[in-house]
């Protein structure tokens, strides 16, 4: 018999994408930031809703629904590191092998891409579907992070974490001006300066 926390309350099924950015936004800002965080060090989250946002050139699946920028510091680092994360929202129905795909897509120009999925914590009747979304997550290196209810932050689940990709200093650089705004480019400016003062 499926057993979900007594704390998840009620699953809260979204029948719209957008319904998930605001509170996903929240989670990511508070509870994925503290698996970031490095033991003994800091970090900074700069996020910015880009599902409007397509890269310059164009192309297919390059609109992240959310993205956000890690600034983070070990205590005795020389210098801080930057990460960049993606997230492409799927509600319960709209969650399939394509979406995998999207978010696979988007480790062209970011470090960590992420699946979300708005998918109560036990469901039986799809366990079969769910194991075919995570093996393929797995196999391609894409972290999963399923939601039971996305306005209790306690039901936002990492199943799996992310591999990490590589991609140059240009294409970090062109992601971050042209998905994020001038006010959150200042944001990240700022943590930057913080964690190693002088010229940038």
């Amino acid at each position: 018999m499926c057993e979900v926390p007594e704390a998840f309350g009620d699953p809260f099924i979204a029948t719209q994408e957008r319904e998930l950015y605001a509170p996903l936004e929240s989670y990511i800002n508070h509870g994925f930031h503290l698996l970031q965080r490095p033991a003994h060090g800091s970090l900074r989250l700069v996020t910015a809703e880009t599902a409007q946002t397509a890269a310059p050139a164009g192309g297919t699946w390059t609109q992240p629904d959310l993205a956000a920028v890690g600034i983070s510091r070990s205590k005795f680092a020389t210098t801080a590191e930057i990460r960049l994360f993606s997230f492409e929202v799927k509600t319960y129905a709209g969650c399939d092998l394509k979406a995998v795909h999207e978010a696979l897509a988007h480790t062209r120009f970011v470090n960590f891409s992420y699946l979300v999925w708005n998918r109560p914590r036990c469901i039986c009747q799809d366990r079969e579907h769910y194991q075919v979304i995570e093996s393929n997550c797995a196999a391609y290196g894409v972290g999963l992070l399923t939601v039971h209810n996305p306005l209790n932050l306690g039901t936002y689940e990492v199943r799996l974490p992310a591999q990490r990709k590589l991609i140059s200093a240009d294409d970090m650089d062109e992601f971050i001006s042209t998905r994020f705004n001038m006010h959150r480019q200042a944001l990240i400016i700022d943590a930057l300066q913080l964690f190693c003062p002088g010229p940038l």
